[in-house]
């Protein structure tokens, strides 16, 4: 066999796991469009936080928004900061001049040697170190400068769960909140996390004032039935057909987008060795890493809703009729846990009812 042969047989599911780009980026189109209507009119970014559970694709729902966008803006910079990378708040507003800082200067986007000269000075105040409100005004000058000569600045900050262990006060989260709203600044913020940033804010630095200006949310949670037949007919460029045991994949991913492709991974895998498509092999070798996928969301739910949401769930799992809808019940639909049945909610997938079914017996 050609190398250009042995190529064509790559498992199409081997990524699974990491960001999803280019081919590997499915359906989504509805919400892409919306996280780019916040950069693609004249003028400042809007805000917009994105929010869903572990593994729903949220980091590569914005990362193809960005990639996606048919509006290249001259006057808009775009920097993506990993919250969780960063020891301290300090260490993220530093990083984030520096980000745009070097966008400027590649891009060659800027407004004369004058403008260029003068960023670069304010942004060696801002890389310093010193007291805070030393930092604070640097990075308040930075891109107050930004602004009087026409350009807007869209930070994305990825993992914003992290602000609870990175941003130590309150004034961490006012500085933020002041870059994204004042006039006088012309950032637009995109925070994407699980949880809301009042809750972030409130654990971090028991207060909440940056929520009220990222206002607008946008929910990432599980494929829905087109999506999830966009994804099992990647296997068809090696040869193997998904549709006839679809129902049995399902049943067990339900439209979830990792455990989808994971398991999607597993019986190419199997079918390239063995030669059948068998879904009950190829979830039993998987399950480890679900029975960790539906304890992490377990947890997460439950740390969320202190407990309030979990106790909703062990319900629908058990069969158990719901007396009222619930804020908790509208949240776990937005993100895609629970969705609407023919009577009663029913849970995303019938594996992560016999989880919690096994964590009640337990219990």
């Amino acid at each position: 066999m050609s190398e250009a042969d042995e190529a064509l047989q790559a498992n199409p599911y081997r990524q699974v796991g990491r960001v999803a780009e280019g081919d590997r980026f499915v359906g989504r189109g509805r919400l892409v469009r919306l996280i780019q209507s916040a950069w693609q009119e004249p003028g400042r970014p809007s805000n917009v936080r994105v929010l869903g559970y572990h593994r729903t694709g949220k980091t590569s729902l914005v990362r193809r928004a960005l990639q996606t966008s048919s509006v290249r803006r001259g006057d808009l910079i775009t920097v993506w900061l990993d919250v969780g990378t960063h020891d301290s708040g300090a260490d993220l507003f530093r990083s984030m001049t520096q980000r745009v800082m070097d966008e400027f200067r590649e891009r060659g986007r800027h407004g004369g040697t004058e403008l260029t000269e003068q960023l670069a000075a304010i942004n060696s105040a801002v890389q310093r170190d010193g007291e805070w409100g030393d930092l604070r005004e640097a990075v308040r000058a930075f891109f107050k400068a930004l602004c009087r000569d026409g350009y807007h600045v869209l930070a994305v900050l990825d993992e914003f769960d992290r602000a609870t262990t990175t941003f130590t006060r309150l004034a961490e989260f006012q500085l933020l909140r002041i870059l994204a709203s004042d006039p006088m600044f012309s950032l637009g913020l995109i925070t994407i996390s699980r949880r809301d940033i009042e809750s972030i804010e409130h654990d971090a630095a028991g207060g909440s004032i940056l929520g009220g200006v990222v206002a607008t949310r946008r929910y990432v949670g599980m494929f829905n039935d087109e999506e999830a037949d966009l994804m099992l007919a990647r296997a068809a460029v090696v040869g193997i057909g998904l549709a006839s045991v679809r129902e049995e994949i399902i049943a067990r991913t339900g439209l979830h987008p990792f455990l989808l492709e994971l398991l999607c991974n597993r019986l190419v895998d199997l079918h390239q060795t063995v030669g059948e498509l068998d879904v009950k092999a190829a979830y039993e070798q998987e399950a480890p890493t679900f029975d960790r996928q539906f304890a992490q969301l377990w947890q997460n739910i439950e740390a969320d809703s202190k407990g309030r949401a979990t106790a909703l769930l062990s319900r629908l799992a058990l069969g158990r009729a719901l007396e009222s809808e619930s804020v908790e019940l509208s949240q776990l639909k937005q993100m895609g846990v629970v969705s609407s049945g023919p009577g009663s909610p029913i849970l995303f997938s019938r594996e992560f009812a016999r989880y919690i079914q096994m964590c009640a017996v337990d219990h």
